[in-house]
């Protein structure tokens, strides 16, 4: 009399406990849910025995600088955004700007802007891209 085998398919992972795949229909069932369970199981039982040392994957971080002319172009580009650099210069302590040395070229820039916003009309250079009648 001949015996049968028909292997159920394992219902949950064996390292994460999460559901499983569907079963490929050949070859052995599965275990693990996925190549990285499966890596980490091994990576459990390796360092369980006596004298193996843990790794421990640890998440790097990467700061990143961003292109500072095209900040320059998003801020010019929007008036909230223009006012609100210029509402966050205006909450300095008094005389930062001013005294301050890494300060300086941006005071000098400000006055310039007050200068422009102050002048009379006839000195102010038309908008970009308009021409002036005369």
């Amino acid at each position: 009399m001949a015996t049968t085998r028909t292997p159920r398919p394992v219902a949950a992972c064996a390292f994460c406990a999460g559901p499983m795949p569907p079963p490929a229909g050949t070859g052995r069932p599965a275990v693990f849910c996925s190549p990285a369970c499966r890596k980490a199981a091994h990576e459990a039982r390796r360092t369980a025995r006596p004298g193996a040392f843990e790794v421990k994957v640890v998440d790097r971080v990467v700061v990143e600088s961003h292109d500072l002319p095209g900040c320059v172009e998003a801020v010019i580009a929007s008036p909230a955004a223009c006012r609100r650099v210029l509402a966050a210069l205006a909450q300095l302590p008094a005389g930062t700007l001013e005294h301050d040395p890494k300060w300086r070229p941006t005071y000098t820039a400000a006055l310039a802007l007050v200068d422009a916003l102050t002048a009379p009309a006839s000195r102010v250079p038309p908008p970009r891209g308009t021409r002036r009648l005369r």
